[in-house]
Order: C-alpha cells, then structure tokens, then sequence
C-alpha cells in the first residue's frame, strides 16, 4: 500500500466539506466535481512530506483544487449553466437566485470569493490565484450578490459523499503508487497549457522557413 499522509483522516474531515463546495463551484457539474475533489486529496494524501503540519496541509489541498478545476475549466467547453438546466439536474443543494448569479462570475472570482470565504487571506489567495495582491483584492470584493455565501455553504460535500470518496481514496492508495500517478497526471496537465504555444511556435518556424527559402 502506498504511504499516506499521517494526519490524512483529520484533514480530511475538516475539509472534504469544503474542497466539494469550490470544486461544485469552480467545476459546475457535480459528478465532475467529485472527481476533482478525489484527485486533489490524492495529491495532500501522496504529499512528500508524509508528516505535513495543518497550514501547509491546508495551502496544498485548496492550491491543488484550484490547479484542478482550472485544467478542468481549460479541457472542457464550459458552458455556464442557467436555472432552468441546474433544476433539471439532481442537485443535492437547492437552485437559488443567489446560486446561478454566482455560477455566471468568472473562474478566478469565483475562486477568490470561495477561498476568502475559507478562511484565507488575500495574499494567499493572490498567490494560489497567481496574480497582483490588488487584482486579488478587487476578485475578493464583495459581489453585490444577496446570500452568496449560504449558496456557496449549500454546495458543501454531504456526508454520504464524503464517505464513499474515502473509501475511494484508500482504495486507490491500496493498488497504486500515488506519488508516481500524481506526477504523472501533473506531466500531462503541463502539457495539455503548454501545447498550444508548442504548436504556436512549430507555425512560426514554418512560417519563418518558407520565407528564409524564399530569400
């Protein structure tokens, strides 16, 4: 069995609830979300420093999901979903107004507002976002959306999830190296950003080619 963080359970317990309402959020498709959710406490459970202390524990796993769901947003053809579409899915949350306005913010303000409800700071949050502490301070503003927060609270892990994505999470540290498949998975997702530009630049050597042929 591959080893596992030793305070694995307790984090978890604090904050599967948590990570399942951003990666609802962030993600907007629930059974995605879980999948998210599972990928990122795989990589607190395959954390290098099997002893991590809480503070760092708790910027790893919320970095990791945000790094998630972002590949996730970049892989997928997102389309923002509206009332009518949310209350014909089964949701185990209720389909408020406050609940599509915040689904229709973009993904970094959606992030920011989400981590700021957590508990982080703006600084951290700037930099788990990747960007200035005052754009940090302006996504973290309030958004004028009445009962925001409870939607976000709503969109929490339920109990029952929580527990079969445990016993998913165990199970899979039962057949695999983790640290191997974390990295792997991080190799692919580099890829997946970079790929773009890898085939930006083959364009332009060929562009650059013809014309040197053509001197």
């Amino acid at each position: 069995m591959s080893q596992i963080c030793t305070h694995f359970d307790a984090y978890f317990e604090k904050w599967s609830a948590s990570v399942g309402a951003l990666c609802t959020l962030l993600v907007q498709n629930r059974a995605d979300a879980q999948d998210v959710a599972f990928q990122t406490f795989l990589r607190l459970g395959g954390a290098k420093n099997h002893e991590i202390g809480e503070e760092d524990a708790r910027m790893l796993l919320f970095r990791s999901a945000v790094r998630l769901c972002d590949d996730y947003y970049l892989k997928k053809m997102r389309r923002r979903p509206g009332r009518k579409r949310l209350a014909q899915t089964a949701l185990p949350f209720p389909v408020t107004d406050a609940l599509v306005a915040l689904f229709r913010l973009p993904f970094r303000r959606q992030a920011a507002l989400a981590l700021l409800q957590f508990g982080f700071t703006q600084d951290e949050i700037a930099g788990m976002l990747g960007v200035r502490a005052q754009q940090a301070k302006r996504l973290c503003a309030d958004p004028g959306i009445p009962g925001w927060q409870d939607a976000l609270a709503s969109m929490a892990m339920t109990e029952d999830e929580a527990a079969l994505l445990s016993d998913r999470i165990y199970e899979r540290f039962a057949v695999r190296s983790v640290d191997v498949e974390n990295a792997i998975h991080d190799a692919r997702n580099l890829f997946d950003r970079i790929a773009p530009f890898l085939a930006l630049l083959v364009l332009a050597l060929f562009a650059v080619s013809i014309w040197y042929v053509r001197q």
